[in-house]
């Protein structure tokens, strides 16, 4: 397997503490970059020390990233070199947050390719094209609890990627993934329609998923012509609400993925620096 294949996930939860048990020291774990070393050690349940990320060249520390939960892999995010590395942090808290961190030495100089806010849903890397560079899927949030409680908040699917320069919005070059949800929520909606189960709240938040994501294919008046025929003619409940509510659904998906990742080169990165 190449170097730009290699994916080690080394997730970091807290220690298992068995009462009556004498404490354990965390133990670090071990990634190989290149020439570089990343060292991982979780967090410290009884003396509540951060998990942290220290990447080092020989006894040199060229970063170091502390969280409250870390992982850590390689991913090929851009043609060329080494691959990148992915540093992942569970922030804490319900059904939250994902920050992931992302570093590159192609040129050089350890360099930060952006701090990428991975909300709720967090991302997942995979090589849409087949280029041997993978993009990165993210889950967006921006209508989370709009009209309904959190667990029917549809998820928008949009994906970032390497355009020459730096990681950018590559979504509607990628359509078939926003595509593809937007399905997934229209035959969900329409089979409630056929046998209602979910209530007003799921089905309005099954329509604002399939109608978000065909925008973000480029589809937007397509997914308005196919709710006019086959659901708005079954629902005038739903009809009525999407009018009331369809420039507000597009101002929310409009929320560009670019705007969850931001550039920021420094040689240490924590909770208190985002």
């Amino acid at each position: 397997m190449s170097l730009r294949a290699l994916c080690l996930p080394l997730a970091l939860a807290g220690g298992l503490l068995i009462p009556g048990a004498q404490a354990q020291t965390p133990r670090a774990q071990h990634l190989t970059w290149g020439a570089l070393r990343v060292q991982l050690t979780p967090r410290n349940e009884q003396t509540g020390q951060p998990a942290t990320a220290v990447v080092r060249n020989g006894a040199r520390t060229v970063l170091t990233v502390s969280g409250w939960s870390l992982a850590a892999e390689l991913q090929p995010l851009r043609p060329g070199g080494l691959p990148e590395l992915v540093i992942s942090e569970f922030t804490g808290g319900a059904h939250c947050c994902q920050m992931v961190y992302l570093f590159t030495q192609d040129g050089g100089p350890v360099r930060n390719l952006g701090i990428l806010d991975g909300g709720n849903y967090g991302v997942r890397f995979q090589d849409l094209n087949r280029d041997g560079t993978q993009e990165i899927v993210l889950g967006s949030d921006t209508l989370a609890y709009y009209d309904w409680p959190y667990v029917t908040s549809p998820s928008l699917s949009t994906v970032l990627g390497w355009d020459g320069v730096r990681l950018a919005d590559r979504t509607r070059a990628y359509a078939f993934v926003p595509a593809q949800e937007a399905a997934r929520n229209l035959g969900a909606l329409l089979a409630d329609l056929d046998r209602p189960q979910g209530g007003p709240e799921v089905q309005r938040a099954q329509l604002s998923g399939y109608y978000a994501n065909m925008i973000l294919a480029g589809r937007g008046a397509e997914a308005e012509a196919v709710l006019a025929r086959e659901v708005f003619a079954r629902s005038a409940p739903l009809r009525r609400w999407f009018e009331a509510n369809r420039g507000a659904l597009i101002n929310a998906t409009y929320a560009q993925p670019e705007g969850r990742l931001r550039v920021d080169d420094r040689s240490q990165y924590s909770a208190e620096t985002k």
